[in-house]
């Protein structure tokens, strides 16, 4: 199980993309665009509704739904899949494409809940690892993998496998934690 509950009461619904409720699709991509478009429109690639929408929708999707009572408050978008490594085998992963908390309920542990509920999840399947993708300005999101949540710079991740010149044309990194 997680290593933290919430500091709140919430439920979690496991979805697949085909079984989500079309409300609960609004919720979700309405959340990343009201916390995330700002970070989104200062990257190299900006902020696109559709295409988000499209990456949302993707037949391998996976979500975990977190409530406070019947009201969603939080959610996770993640797939499992294979994913390039430094070696010439690819990695069996959980990835986490998003993790958002509505704003009346974060810094309440659901994030770092439902962070855990990934993980044990991943070990359930036998993943690897979990992996995710983080926008080098997000340094608060940063400092919670890092420092609360023990993840750690993932070795294809531009700051571990490219020069300090070629890393600095990436505005993300990518993280890992191992399940092993």
């Amino acid at each position: 199980m997680p290593s933290r509950s919430p500091d709140c009461t919430i439920s979690t619904i496991a979805y697949h993309i085909d079984d989500l409720p079309t409300n609960l699709r609004i919720f979700a991509l309405d959340l990343v665009e009201s916390n995330m478009m700002e970070l989104y429109m200062k990257s190299k690639d900006g902020w696109c509704r559709e295409d988000k929408e499209e990456e949302m929708q993707d037949v391998q999707s996976r979500y975990l739904v977190a409530f406070h009572g019947n009201v969603p408050v939080g959610m996770i978008h993640f797939q499992f899949l294979e994913e390039e490594t430094m070696t010439d085998r690819d990695a069996e992963v959980a990835y986490c494409y998003e993790i958002q908390v509505i704003p009346e309920f974060q810094r309440k542990g659901i994030g770092a809940y439902l962070i855990g509920l990934l993980e044990t999840i991943g070990r359930a399947t036998k993943m690897e690892k979990v992996m995710l993708t983080v926008f080098k300005a997000n340094k608060s999101a940063i400092k919670f993998y890092i420092d609360q949540m023990q993840y750690q710079y993932d070795e294809i991740s531009p700051c571990v496998c490219l020069t300090r010149g070629r890393a600095s044309r990436f505005d993300y990194e990518i993280l890992s934690k191992s399940l092993a």
